[in-house]
């Protein structure tokens, strides 16, 4: 009696297990590319008014650019000695153009062995160091040097 109720609700439960599951099916939808209505209407190029650029085997290199629209680019590159094995890529340059907002942006920059670096008066500048944080770096640099292991023991 209770093998063959145990046989009934296994197959029923088969039974609805097996149901075919009403699954999320959205239609597929066609969408059309996004066309942008654009004015059509001819631009005028932008004319280069100068543009000389010099690159030679040993590395060294300058170039220098003008446009029309007042863009300006120059650069220098020299490759220089860290050692007997070693040489970097020492390059300065600037830039400059109007801002869409008809601001003018310019910027000098250099780069070398110890990274990029620019200035520009568009570009923010970190604030001041607190008067009692720079007192207490100076005074960590007043300091001897810790010596190796002086203040941890990691033998015991």
């Amino acid at each position: 009696d209770i093998m063959k109720t145990t046989i009934i609700l296994v197959a029923l439960c088969a039974v609805c297990l097996a149901r075919p599951q009403d699954r999320y099916n959205p239609k597929v939808k066609y969408n059309p590319p996004f066309e942008q209505n654009l004015q059509s209407r001819p631009v005028k190029p932008i004319a280069i008014l100068s543009q000389t650029s010099q690159f030679n085997f040993d590395g060294n290199f300058n170039y220098d650019f003008q446009s029309e629209n007042g863009i300006t680019s120059q650069a220098a590159g020299t490759v220089k000695s860290l050692g007997p094995e070693e040489q970097a890529q020492v390059m300065q340059g600037s830039y400059s153009y109007t801002a869409p907002d008809g601001t003018p942006i310019s910027a000098s920059w250099y780069a070398d062995e110890t990274g990029f670096h620019v200035e520009g008066a568009h570009l923010p500048t970190a604030p001041p160091i607190p008067v009692a944080i720079a007192k207490s770096l100076e005074y960590i640099r007043s300091l001897p040097p810790a010596k190796e292991n002086q203040y941890y023991n990691y033998n015991n």
